[in-house]
């Protein structure tokens, strides 16, 4: 599996502190059958990461892995926030997209003031495709569900985070996680995570969880590899939920 949005890197953003961190980091991710991961830091205000830090980052920690023999490779990324994107020239940004592709993983506004559609187009004139990463955790599109539907049209694409579907991030985002699940708005699936404690890694379990265990392959491998290869994704992906009555009772 190919997990597309991990904050791995050490000392760089809100993710580990320090390399022993990102090598347990690392060791979760393959325990929970992932084999290659985007390094995904910050790229906002508080975490200005450039793409020389990132990279740099990159190299120092995938030779720490092939020293404790951890089965992980690692791709250059960033989970860029949109006002960020918008003040950067487009080489900046060339060098935080996704591996060697043109996909920019833009961080959903958790703030109802960002120019979000407006924002968009502009990078999209500029060449940038773009994954919209936990859209289910914004506040503006949960007001607005069309205004995601219409940023799917629009050529967007989008990336569900796993604590979105397990209640980490409470029932309201675990609801609207599983709305857009079944508006076929969801085109990938990934960790978000930053330890092994408080944002731990995982992909196959939640899907299960949430009664979507058989498009593991097609969420978090299909379609990252086809984001990752250049290629484009369906504007819509319908997926089946199937949920025991236990669980429909208790939801």
């Amino acid at each position: 599996m190919i997990d597309l949005h991990c904050h791995l890197l050490p000392g760089i953003d809100d993710g580990p502190r320090d390399i022993a961190g990102s090598l347990a980091l690392a060791r979760a991710q393959v325990a929970a059958g992932v084999r290659t991961v985007a390094v995904t830091p910050h790229a906002i205000e508080r975490f200005p990461n450039d793409g020389q830090t990132i990279v740099r980052g990159l190299e120092e920690l995938s030779a720490a892995l092939r020293d404790a023999e951890i089965p992980l490779a690692l791709l250059r990324g960033a989970e860029v926030d949109l006002l960020h994107a918008l003040e950067h020239a487009d080489d900046e940004l060339a060098q935080l997209t996704l591996g060697d592709s043109s996909w920019l993983l833009l961080e959903a506004p958790t703030v109802s003031v960002a120019p979000l559609e407006a924002g968009v187009e502009r990078l999209q004139r500029r060449g940038f495709q773009l994954l919209l990463a936990h859209p289910e955790r914004a506040p503006m599109l949960q007001r607005e569900p069309a205004m995601l539907s219409r940023l799917v049209r629009r050529g967007v694409r989008t990336q569900l985070t796993a604590g979105g579907l397990n209640g980490q991030f409470g029932k309201t985002v675990q609801r609207f996680a599983l709305r857009l699940v079944d508006a076929g708005l969801i085109h990938t699936f990934a960790s978000d995570a930053h330890d092994v404690s408080r944002r731990p890694p995982g992909l196959r379990e939640p899907l299960q969880q949430a009664g979507l265990g058989e498009h593991a392959e097609l969420l978090c491998g299909e379609h990252p590899a086809a984001l990752l290869a250049g290629d484009g994704l369906p504007e819509h992906v319908p997926l089946r939920r199937r949920t025991s009555l236990l669980h429909r009772l208790r939801s």
